[in-house]
């Protein structure tokens, strides 16, 4: 597990965080980009599919662009937390509906509970890079 870790350096994390944001927004707007026709059901859920699980990339390339001029000890805090919480975002948001059909009450879905997620972990990883970064 140490060696999957490190393989992720301050490069190949920014790199990823870009791909990442390419991905998301080819998707989102595949509609406007005339990707996907605009009658075509299968491609506009295939594209919200791919934008719901690749929105944390947006805070991922951010944070790597952050850290990337900051102390290593910075960046390692920082990655050995958003290790962890990506994936198990992704989990959760996994289990989680696209859509419901009206019924329910507080409606718990992929998009709302990603977005809320993805805010958590820019907020959590903002404190654990301010903390690293004047912690001496």
């Amino acid at each position: 597990m140490s060696n999957l870790i490190n393989w992720f350096t301050k490069r190949k994390i920014l790199y990823i965080g870009l791909i990442g944001i390419l991905i998301f927004l080819f998707s989102y707007f595949s509609k406007d980009l005339g990707i996907c026709s605009h009658g075509a059901t299968y491609c506009g859920d295939y594209s919200e599919f791919l934008s719901v699980y690749f929105l944390p990339t947006i805070s991922v390339f951010i944070f790597s662009l952050v850290t990337f001029k900051l102390k290593e000890t910075t960046f390692y805090s920082w990655r050995s937390f958003s290790m962890w919480a990506i994936p198990l975002s992704l989990i959760i948001i996994t289990f989680l509906p696209m859509r419901t059909h009206g019924l329910d009450f507080f409606p718990v879905l992929k998009g709302n509970t990603i977005l809320f997620l993805t805010i958590i972990y820019s907020i959590i990883s903002l404190i654990l890079i301010l903390y690293k970064s004047i912690k001496k």
